[in-house]
């Protein structure tokens, strides 16, 4: 189980990773205001955040055929437990755990878009 866990946060964080790609650049476009370059990054970290936890919320209990912690399970003795079952709350664990990191970030983000907004 541990390495369909690890399968999962890897599959997740990617996605995150591509997201957080387009974020930064993003933030970059609008670095001529930093508060606003900030509030935009918090407002889609949190846009990211509700994204995951809609994803963990409609996660289906069916068949995964083609993913990354399906590739790895599939030749694993799963001793007695559906495998499909055992996936879907791999990503559905996976999916909260960066939901919450996502939700850290936009109030670090949005924090930051305050005080640049008060010295201004």
């Amino acid at each position: 189980m541990d390495a369909l866990q690890r399968a999962a946060r890897a599959s997740v964080a990617r996605i995150c990773g591509f997201y957080c790609l387009g974020v930064l650049l993003i933030m970059a476009a609008l670095s001529f205001d930093p508060a606003s370059s900030f509030r935009t990054g918090a407002m889609l970290a949190i846009t990211l955040s509700a994204v995951l936890v809609y994803k963990a919320w409609i996660m289906p209990n069916g068949k995964h055929d083609g993913d990354d912690a399906w590739a790895l399970i599939k030749g694993q003795d799963s001793s007695g437990q559906d495998p499909n079952r055992m996936q879907s709350d791999a990503l559905r664990t996976a999916y909260h755990e960066y939901s919450k990191r996502a939700m850290v970030i936009a109030l670090g983000l949005w924090f930051v878009s305050v005080v640049a907004s008060i010295s201004d």
